[in-house]
This record gives structure tokens, sequence and C-alpha cells, in this order.
């Protein structure tokens, strides 16, 4: 099954609220941007690239505020939120 953006945004925003906590529409484009990314369904940027390399330190030297203050979600997404669980009904 071919995933689109939207599937991406849904379980993202699925994933966040499971933590509660709430986090800009930028941080969920942030994560959105991790799956993709994981999933080879886009190149992300260079703050993506380096989460999904689980390199901190070029993370945390290209974050932004935002991205620094939810860096833990944003990792955690990258090894825990996959859009095939919309399929599961989450």
């Amino acid at each position: 099954m071919a995933y689109q953006r939207e599937d991406y945004v849904k379980i993202a925003r699925k994933f966040v609220s499971g933590w509660k906590k709430e986090v800009s529409e930028h941080i969920i484009d942030i994560i959105v941007s991790v799956m993709m990314t994981r999933d080879n369904v886009q190149q992300g940027g260079s703050f993506v690239q380096a989460v999904i390399d689980n390199d901190l330190y070029t993370a945390l030297t290209r974050a932004d505020e935002d991205c620094l203050s939810n860096i833990k979600i944003i990792t955690m997404a990258s090894k825990n939120c996959f859009v095939n669980q919309l399929e599961y009904d989450i």
C-alpha cells in the first residue's frame, strides 16, 4: 500500500497525542519528515538526517529552538512511529 503525506500527518498526530503533549505544526512537519526520510519516501533536511543517523551532536547543532524543545519526541517518533500503524486504528 502506498501511503500519502496525509497518512503520515495523521499517525504523527496520534503519536504525539499519546505523549499527552501539544506541539506546533512545525514539529508535526518535522516528525513527518523524519518518518518519510526513514521510510525512503523523501529526503529530509540536515536536522532530520542527523536524527535518522542517530547523530546527536549534529542534530543539536542544526536544530531550531522548537526542535530543541521537542528533541525527545522527535527522536522517539523516528524509532516508534510508523504509518502502517494506521491499519490497526491506534
